[in-house]
């Protein structure tokens, strides 16, 4: 982005303001006298007053007195002396073994491989290795879930890629220069 003379200018002026106000503002604020809120929850006393009257404290109140001060606690067990509490739910049996979800195999046999495209006669042919002759196969593109359906003729010998596209069908799941391309190839 380009900076006009304007911009510079607004930006120094934030920048000075910033350094000048912000040690300004801790120095004005550092003697506050109050350590915190004067407030209490779960009936636990701060050590604050009620317009102008201090608060009554009961005999078993935790009474902090300050950041630095001391602290009474009372005598019963606290939070983390009582044993931890368990949602509702199956239990598990002790020492048994957990039962993990696993995803169905996918009832199509499928290969994954990488494809990549040649200009040969019939736009619905498709070169494949260890696929038999003859057989339809769908070819799924695994970077954009784009497919195409084609019918495996038999590779020459000398064919180096595991699946070979005519380059039409290439061109429907991505472009070109991205070949060679991840595929799974569904039987």
């Amino acid at each position: 982005m380009a900076l006009d003379d304007t911009d510079r200018r607004r930006f120094l002026i934030a920048g000075l303001v910033s350094l000048l106000a912000l040690p300004a503002l801790w120095w004005f604020n550092r003697d506050d006298p109050s350590s915190g809120p004067n407030t209490a929850s779960v009936g636990v006393d701060v050590g604050g007053t009620l317009d102008g009257e201090p608060l009554d404290q009961p005999d078993d109140a935790i009474t902090i007195e300050s950041s630095i001060g001391r602290t009474n606690l009372p005598s019963e067990p606290t939070i983390l002396d009582q044993p931890p509490i368990f949602l509702d739910g199956p239990a598990s049996a002790v020492g048994g073994v957990s039962e993990i979800a696993v995803p169905n195999d996918d009832s199509l046999e499928t290969i994954i491989t990488r494809a990549t495209f040649g200009d040969f006669s019939g736009t619905n042919r498709c070169l494949a290795r260890n696929i038999d002759t003859g057989q339809e196969i769908t070819v799924i593109n695994l970077d954009n879930n784009r497919a195409i359906t084609c019918r495996v003729s038999l590779a020459p010998a000398t064919q180096s890629a595991d699946l070979v596209l005519h380059t039409s069908q290439f061109e429907t799941l991505a472009d070109l220069t991205d070949a060679p391309i991840p595929v799974q190839i569904r039987l």
